[in-house]
């Protein structure tokens, strides 16, 4: 168990944000991996705005610490999902995610598809990142020639650090 380093509230360790102390500035360590004494923070705004003040007092932007962190679990969250296509845990395409019966997963839809295709595609219990990403960056994640508009990742193996992230990001989004 772990406390948030804002809010005071307690949880896992994977539902939290890391950030470490580097030169004086919170840096978001999306891997786990840096060195240094590291501060979990709840993945909202709220969380981060009052984790700068406590612990930076005015010397951080907390809404540019928010904006940098957002940018950091997307380069991550794409990463991942490079990694997680070439170990099979993705499903790409609309007819393809369509007869899917996995019980858990992230669906993600690329910002430009429509309304009438994503509600067709959702399915209770998968978590879905909506607009995060443009069709050309899931496209150049999955090291495809063409736009890919509907991505699901299969919550096993790689799949479940992909999916960890990708709440963490969906509860950041959401939380402004």
């Amino acid at each position: 168990m772990r406390r948030c380093a804002a809010c005071r509230r307690e949880a896992e360790k994977e539902s939290f944000l890391r950030f470490v102390e580097f030169e004086g500035k919170p840096l978001l360590d999306v891997a786990g991996k840096l060195p240094g004494r590291g501060f979990n923070v709840c993945p909202s705004y709220g969380c981060i705005r009052q984790f700068v003040k406590r612990q930076f007092k005015g010397k951080v932007d907390p809404d540019g610490l928010y904006t940098e962190s957002v940018k950091a679990l997307k380069e991550y969250l794409l990463h991942l999902l490079s990694l997680a296509h070439k170990s099979g845990a993705t499903v790409v395409g609309q007819d393809s995610i369509k007869g899917l019966t996995s019980p858990e997963g992230v669906l993600l839809f690329a910002d430009d598809l429509s309304d009438k295709t994503k509600k067709r595609l959702r399915r209770e219990g998968w978590l879905t990142l909506d607009g995060v990403f443009t069709s050309e960056e899931l496209g150049n994640a999955l090291r495809k020639e063409r736009r890919a508009g509907a991505v699901f990742v299969e919550r096993v193996g790689l799949g479940r650090k992909f999916y960890e992230t990708a709440k963490k990001l969906h509860s950041l989004l959401s939380s402004r």
